[in-house]
């Protein structure tokens, strides 16, 4: 992190204003899209004309007629959790996150590796649960789309999921791929995947275009929507106590105050 002194960069203060300022569009524009898929969910029942009204139809329709496969080192009632780590760890850290979320991609970069070298400790185990709130809030298929691909990935190993997730985040830090909904295209999510050591296989490759795991992810979208923290992301906690991992100022905190608190204050 850049020490703060008695002179701070205005193009720091800059960016964490935009950023604060982006997570709060985000989150206005997720609640206002709840209401309007509500309200659209009630006018095409009341309507029975045929027409559907839906955001995200066109991901629905091609997940329409899948089998619904699971991926490996998956956890929790229906399986909507990727595990690192320990499955007998006494803790349990559990992360949110979205692949178009900007302060996810801070948290990673700035936290990731502390928090997956502590898992291999033994400290506690990681569960990742992924969320497609940006597709809702910003409009577009990319996050749901990145889910999939991180199936694919978990499906090859907790190892590739984790490296892969990470190389995902990294761009939405400004490479050329996250302009728009660039995520939401094949070619995109297999050029990241190309940056990760044995993961484009036949058969990742695959899953990747032909939306493999779709219906996977729809389970997963649900489960994170009915855990009602849309508007909280990235949100850590440790056996269900949160964890901070971004002070008032929208900047990741260090990692020796990550350790502190999921140590409870012991180092």
């Amino acid at each position: 992190m850049d020490h703060v002194d008695g002179n701070p960069d205005p193009n720091r203060r800059t960016a964490r204003e935009r950023l604060k300022a982006e997570s709060e569009r985000g989150a206005g524009r997720r609640r206002a899209r709840r209401w309007f898929s509500v309200v659209g969910a009630v006018v095409v029942v009341a309507a029975v004309t045929g027409a559907v009204f839906a955001l995200g139809g066109a991901t629905e329709d091609e997940a329409e007629g899948k089998p619904l496969v699971v991926p490996a080192d998956t956890v929790g009632e229906q399986r909507t959790s990727v595990l690192y780590g320990k499955a007998d760890a006494r803790h349990t850290l559990s992360v949110v996150v979205d692949p178009r979320c900007a302060p996810c991609a801070l948290v990673e970069a700035a936290l990731g590796r502390t928090m997956r070298e502590l898992a291999d400790q033994g400290a506690y185990r990681i569960e990742y649960r992924l969320a497609t709130v940006e597709d809702d809030a910003r409009g577009g298929q990319g996050s749901q789309r990145a889910v999939n691909a991180l199936g694919a990935a978990a499906n090859e190993g907790p190892e590739k999921f984790v490296r892969y997730l990470g190389a995902v985040l990294a761009g939405r830090s400004g490479r050329e791929e996250w302009d728009g909904d660039a995520l939401a295209s094949a070619d995109t999510l297999l050029g990241i995947a190309g940056r990760v050591d044995g993961l484009r296989t036949p058969a990742f490759d695959k899953a990747v275009r032909e939306l493999t795991w779709l219906p996977w992810v729809k389970k997963v979208a649900a489960a994170h929507n009915q855990a009602g923290d849309e508007d909280a992301l990235p949100a850590v906690s440790l056996d269900g106590a949160a964890v901070t991992v971004l002070d008032d100022d929208g900047v990741p905190v260090s990692s020796g105050e990550f350790v502190r608190q999921v140590r409870g204050g012991r180092g």
